[in-house]
């Protein structure tokens, strides 16, 4: 896919107003920072909560467990269970059910707002890239049966397709027929996997008519036999090589996906659609070749192309966003002794085995790794995506309380039910604390495409007229400002001082996003120009270098003296007709 690279910053700050402040105390020895909103982190309590799930053997949701029966640990350090909650569907009704009825006309609010459901967010993305027409169609149509009955609030779910880029086909919804005439959409393509998996069959028919007139004796000396096998080495070697190079386009796009879910509350999961995806490319067609030629320095080779490092940094991301990954292989049921659905011809059993575990591993590997569920060798998803609509609704959330170390780190946890050997606990082993500028950069991603509505700050964000800056592309300038009295400023010898930070993401109306652009910027006043400049607005100016189309600009602002952060997104197009 191609990566969209349509944000530069042209311009550093730029201070827009004539300011004359007023005079600070000098009596005093270290003056309080004037202006600026309440520090945010003086009463903060961190707490780190986890999502569970318990099913007995069957894969029934348990329910009637109280907080006495975890045990929690972090590092290894057994930890207090302060905050639990049970969370069922007929819970979250009532929940809802309380929050329409005061929130209804004529009604007489109580004393406390209604404890409203955690919202839970969900993406269906369906990688066409990666499957089969027949496939697809087959798993879409009991996926819609899943999205009729079970989608509805606090759940909302987008829906994406890939291939060689993804597309967002509808934004988040809880509106059933939004999701499916959004699925109806993805019929029209054809999808990457029919042509890879013909290349792969040719290999292998190759292989097998080098190896049948070898046998019989009617073709080959021993000099043409092994340029025969060289030539087929090269082929499994390029077909390698484009199955990794497809694969780092698919993990990408998977990659930015998860990335747009950091900053939502809530639950977050990716429902992912594909006929599987290789964790060594071309694996299989290595154990067929080093089984015909009997040579085992051919096994030797396939470690070159083994991507396993890919789907562990895919888990870590989606762990550190908090997504859990929800995998189904389209493929269907295995059929085993080398067949196939699709083909009638026979392959050797080992091999075949070889290659139907390596799509398949990594989907398991990615669902266990976040704490999700993997349905794979069936032809029938429906009894797995009832778990999935389980998941949705019914889980345990247990919380303590989290030394925060005001960094990015990594946690691993450990949930115990010793009292209950007889029942399977499912839940996310790693999370990641996150610092305040590390939250505010997933607020920005997630801004994108869902909207933010929290701007203390009172920022605003104005685009002028594009100029040209290549035959492709255009500069926009961009003037980002806020009032002066809502950042803190502290003396500094003659002056007031304050420190922002300043962050900015873009996405077109394709959903791909730009990189984040992190600026920090000084804000210094003299002393006596104070008062005056208080009333005015102190501006940002820059330039963002864009393609043509329609784009969506998220902008953050991050007071490092309070921790005070606030957003502001604007919708804008660079020339869309040209």
């Amino acid at each position: 896919m191609r990566k969209l690279h349509c944000l530069t910053w042209m311009l550093v700050l730029a201070l827009v107003l004539s300011v004359i402040p007023g005079a600070a105390d000098e009596q005093e020895e270290k003056p309080a920072p004037i202006g600026g909103l309440t520090f945010v982190d003086e009463l903060e309590v961190t707490i780190a909560n986890l999502v569970v799930f318990v099913t007995d053997k069957k894969g029934k949701a348990i329910t009637d467990l109280k907080k006495e029966d975890f045990e929690v640990f972090q590092d290894g350090e057994k930890k207090n269970i302060t905050n639990f909650k049970l969370f069922t569907d007929e819970i979250i009704r009532h929940q809802l059910e309380a929050q329409e009825r005061q929130a209804a006309p004529g009604s007489t609010p109580g004393p406390e707002a209604p404890v409203g459901p955690v919202p839970v967010h969900m993406v269906l993305y369906i990688d066409n890239e990666n499957l089969d027409p027949l496939d697809r169609n087959r798993v879409l149509k009991q996926t819609r049966e899943f999205i009729e009955t079970n989608l509805h609030p606090p759940t909302k779910m987008m829906v994406v397709s890939y291939q060689r880029s993804f597309t967002v086909l509808q934004e988040f919804t809880s509106d059933p027929n939004e999701v499916l005439a959004a699925m109806r959409s993805v019929r029209k393509h054809t999808g990457g996997h029919t042509s890879r998996d013909g290349d792969r069959r040719d290999i292998i028919d190759r292989i097998d008519k080098i190896e049948a007139e070898n046998l019989s004796g009617s073709r080959y000396s021993g000099q043409a036999e092994g340029s025969a096998w060289n030539e087929v080495y090269r082929l499994i070697e390029n077909f390698a090589k484009e199955e990794v190079n497809s694969l780092m386009f698919t993990m990408d796009a998977m990659r930015q996906v998860i990335t747009t879910l950091s900053g939502l509350p809530g639950k977050k999961g990716v429902i992912y659609i594909s006929n599987g995806l290789p964790m060594t490319p071309g694996v299989e067609l290595f154990y067929e070749l080093s089984r015909v030629t009997q040579d085992s320095s051919v096994l030797t080779k396939m470690f070159d192309f083994d991507r396993s490092r890919l789907y562990q940094q895919l888990a870590a991301t989606a762990n550190a966003q908090d997504v859990t990954l929800y995998t189904i292989s389209a493929a269907g049921l295995d059929m085993g002794s080398g067949y196939s659905a699709q083909y009638s011809s026979a392959q050797d059993g080992l091999s075949a085995s070889v290659g139907s575990h390596n799509m398949t591993d990594s989907l398991r590997f990615l669902a266990d790794e976040t704490g999700g569920i993997s349905i794979i060798n069936t032809n029938d998803v429906s009894n797995g995506l009832e778990r999935v609509a389980q998941d949705m609704y019914t889980y345990f959330s247990l919380g303590y309380p989290l030394q925060a170390s005001g960094r990015d780190k990594v946690h691993k946890v450990k949930v115990r039910l010793p009292e209950h050997p007889e029942y399977k606990i499912r839940y996310r082993s790693r999370f990641v604390e996150k610092s305040r500028e590390t939250r505010v950069q997933d607020a920005v991603v997630s801004s994108l495409a869902f909207e933010v509505d929290d701007n203390p700050i009172l920022l605003e964000v104005e685009t002028g007229t594009p100029s040209p800056a290549s035959e492709e592309r255009w500069l926009l300038p961009a003037h980002i400002s806020f009032p002066l009295n809502k950042i803190a400023l502290l003396p500094e010898g003659n002056d007031y001082v304050g420190r922002v930070v300043l962050f900015v993401a873009v996405r077109d109306r394709d959903g791909r996003r730009s990189d984040m652009v992190r600026q920090e910027h000084e804000v210094r006043i003299p002393a006596e120009e104070y008062e005056i400049a208080a009333r005015r607005r102190w501006g940002i100016d820059t330039r963002l270098l864009m393609e043509s189309g329609h784009y969506k600009i998220a902008v953050a602002l991050l007071d490092q003296v309070t921790h005070q952060d606030s957003y502001k997104t604007i919708n804008t197009s660079v020339h869309p007709n040209k």
